[in-house]
């Protein structure tokens, strides 16, 4: 009966009425009246089967026509519990339509009769009964993504008795309805499609506000879903602990589908950028008391670690990383204020130390987007190397940190070891390359590559007015 019901729903009642019509005649084929006997049960439900097409017309069509009022009311597709329930009650009508005038049954009999029938099913499924009502006065329907019990999910289905939601592990939970509607969920898809998210973190009570932003605010805008939304993401303290001070990271995601992977994208950029603040997540307190003397005397070559980390500089020497560090000047830029400007002349280069920049071009008039730039990586390596202007504007989306190294302190290191610029080029021709990989051969990219580092090269060479240095490209681990 269910399955007839949801045929009825799903199709148009044209194409049901000729099934029906189909199935009746069968049944007329196989009758067997002999002429002149008295009409049986089954000559009478013949001789009535026009009659009985037409109820079974008028149902369909009542069911059809039915469900689009539902829908054109509720502005929205009609839910399945509600067209399987509407289909019920006109089948119920065609019955009692066609046991009171066909087959001469008293109407005061079938109402009675109907009336303690209903009675006592109700008395014996009133769990069941509850649920169906329950159903149909549903916080949720088909689409939404529910929070149930700790756990993410997808309305997949609403039935009479129960509701089906298939959670992120890929895993179907059947949930009664009543169940539903007397517990507090968490409907993630009303009233709108993107909500609030937000990753929790403790960090050392030695870490600056200013400091925590920027490294938990950039983390969130390097997600391009993140950072397409219409809110910006915040940061608040929940409170403090004895392992450090309670922070929490809010932003906006576009849907709860993609949640679970923005939260892992967010998180992945927080561990990336504490790493190069040389932030930590702090341990226990007699860990944090017995560590803080090696902290302190670490202190002095951090600057040299983080150098080592940026693969411009991976090839230099311990001797030759302090002799940079020693003179990079440390710098906070703010947000909004170019960092440098396309056509600019200058020689020094930057690196990102906390915060997010966004790299654009001027093209026609216009700034277009690029790229952004991370804690660890680096710009205006063109500039420093080989005195070109600047090829783009860098503007801080964040505040940030910078180090920023000048020729006059790369000089020394250049001229004590001319083959470092051999090793320089190789990594700027890749940073060069990067946009053409998915248009060329890996053949033609080496052979590009080649060539743009035997320029480089050159231009580095002339710039510092270096010996001749061997331009072997030399393989290098980029971290």
């Amino acid at each position: 009966m269910a399955r007839f019901l949801r045929f009825t729903v799903s199709y148009r009642p044209l194409t049901a009425s000729i099934i029906l019509a189909g199935l009746a005649v069968g049944i007329g084929l196989l009758a067997d009246e002999s002429p002149g006997a008295a009409p049986s049960r089954l000559g009478t439900l013949m001789a009535n089967l026009p009659e009985l097409l037409a109820c079974a017309a008028g149902a369909l069509a009542a069911t059809w026509c039915l469900t689009l009022a539902a829908a054109h009311w509720r502005g929205e597709p009609t839910p399945k519990l509600m067209r399987q329930l509407i289909a019920f009650l006109c089948w119920i009508v065609a019955a009692a339509f066609v046991a009171g005038d066909m087959l001469t049954v008293p109407l005061g009999s079938l109402v009675t009769t109907s009336g303690m029938l209903v009675a006592v099913v109700g008395i014996s499924l009133k769990n069941m009964i509850s649920d169906l009502f329950n159903g149909l006065s549903m916080p949720v329907k088909v689409g939404d993504w529910i929070e149930l019990d700790g756990k993410l999910g997808e309305v997949v289905e609403v039935s009479w008795h129960e509701t089906r939601v298939l959670l992120e592990e890929q895993v179907m939970v059947i949930v009664p309805n009543s169940y539903l509607v007397s517990k507090p969920i968490r409907n993630l898809s009303q009233p709108h499609a993107y909500f609030r998210d937000r990753v929790k973190i403790t960090l050392p009570q030695e870490a600056t506000a200013y400091q925590v932003e920027r490294n938990l605010i950039a983390a969130a805008q390097q997600v391009d879903a993140i950072a397409a939304m219409h809110k910006p993401p915040d940061v608040r303290i929940l409170g403090y602990c004895e392992r450090g001070v309670e922070w929490e990271l809010r932003y906006y995601v576009p849907n709860a589908e993609a949640a679970s992977r923005l939260r892992y994208r967010v998180s992945r950029n927080i561990l990336r950028n504490l790493y190069f603040s040389r932030l930590s997540l702090p341990g226990n307190i007699i860990q944090m008391r017995t560590e803080a003397p090696k902290a302190i005397a670490a202190h002095e070559s951090d600057e040299m670690t983080f150098l080592s980390c940026v693969d411009l500089f991976n090839a230099l020497t311990d001797r030759e990383l302090e002799s940079i560090s020693s003179t990079m000047r440390r710098r906070l830029v703010n947000a909004g204020e170019p960092v440098v400007r396309q056509g600019a002349m200058g020689d020094s280069l930057y690196i990102a130390r906390e915060g997010l920049l966004s790299v654009t071009i001027e093209v026609d008039g216009f700034d277009t987007d690029v790229g952004q730039i991370v804690p660890g990586q680096f710009f205006g390596e063109m500039s420093l190397l080989t005195g070109a202007p600047r090829a783009a504007t860098v503007r801080p989306l964040v505040d940030s940190v910078l180090y920023e190294i000048t020729r006059e302190a790369l000089e020394p290191v250049m001229r004590g070891r001319p083959e470092i610029a051999a090793l320089m080029g190789e990594v700027l021709a890749v940073r060069q390359l990067a946009n053409q990989e998915k248009t060329r051969t890996r053949a033609q990219l080496e052979k590009a590559k080649s060539s743009i580092v035997t320029q480089l090269i050159a231009k580095i060479s002339a710039f510092f007015r270096l010996d001749s240095v061997d331009g072997a490209p030399r393989h290098q681990t980029a971290i």
